[in-house]
């Protein structure tokens, strides 16, 4: 059982929307796989009025972060390994196909704030926590995406990103796991500056399936795990 949530807390003056905040929390790992999502204590925990929560519930389950079971609720997405087997497919095939357009579409200013994200995620590998990693990492992929040029593209692939993360434990713990992210960010930069099409689409699948790897490995039983 998850340790309890509280309420995200902006310094905008303007309200954070629950669905927002629970999504939040959802893709920081503040939920455990299979959890269940009780409407009372949401609307206690969020402050959030009844209709907000179920139509917040409701939006969620279309996007696969939660699951509805009739008669029953709602709880956290708890995806089976074939599950994430077939996740991690579709989204080599849209991210490898992505990187190819954002070669050829990226302006000279685009590449150049891309090179911030990637020296920032490198700072914030050594001094950050890892909830400022998680929120650069993301950051920092929706930007790679959006310099394909296609919004629709762009946001089935971050909607896909976020499906896979909710019941995902461990990913961010290992130094080496995060070091080599950092190294194939770095290696995104370089094949996308020199343009090559070939290079930065070979670089795209081998950061989709170490992570995949990786992911792997920390949902699996303890005796199961590589060493």
């Amino acid at each position: 059982m998850a340790s309890p949530v509280r309420p995200v807390v902006s310094s905008d003056p303007k309200p954070v929307r629950f669905v927002d905040a629970l999504t939040a929390d959802l893709l920081a790992d503040r939920y455990s796989a299979g959890e269940w999502l009780k409407q009372a204590d949401l609307e206690s925990q969020y402050k959030a009025n009844r209709f907000e929560v179920r139509i917040g519930l409701a939006e969620l389950a279309v996007r696969g972060l939660i699951e509805h079971l009739p008669n029953r609720g709602y709880r956290v997405a708890d995806y089976s390994h074939e599950d994430r087997e077939q996740l991690y497919e579709v989204r080599t095939l849209l991210e490898v196909a992505a990187s190819r357009l954002v070669v050829q579409r990226a302006t000279t200013a685009q590449i150049a704030r891309f090179r911030e994200l990637v020296e920032t995620f490198e700072q914030c590998s050594e001094v950050g926590g890892q909830d400022r990693l998680r929120e650069i990492n993301f950051a920092l992929h929706d930007f790679f995406y959006g310099m394909a040029g296609n919004p629709l593209l762009a946001a089935q692939i971050n909607e896909l990103r976020q499906r896979g993360i909710p019941g995902r434990r461990g990913v961010w713990d290992a130094i080496k796991a995060v070091k080599a992210s950092n190294d194939d960010h770095r290696e995104m930069l370089e094949m996308l500056e020199r343009r090559d099409v070939d290079g930065l689409a070979a670089v795209v699948y081998r950061h989709l399936n170490r992570w995949r790897k990786q992911t792997k490995s920390s949902n699996a039983p303890a005796s199961e795990r590589a060493t």
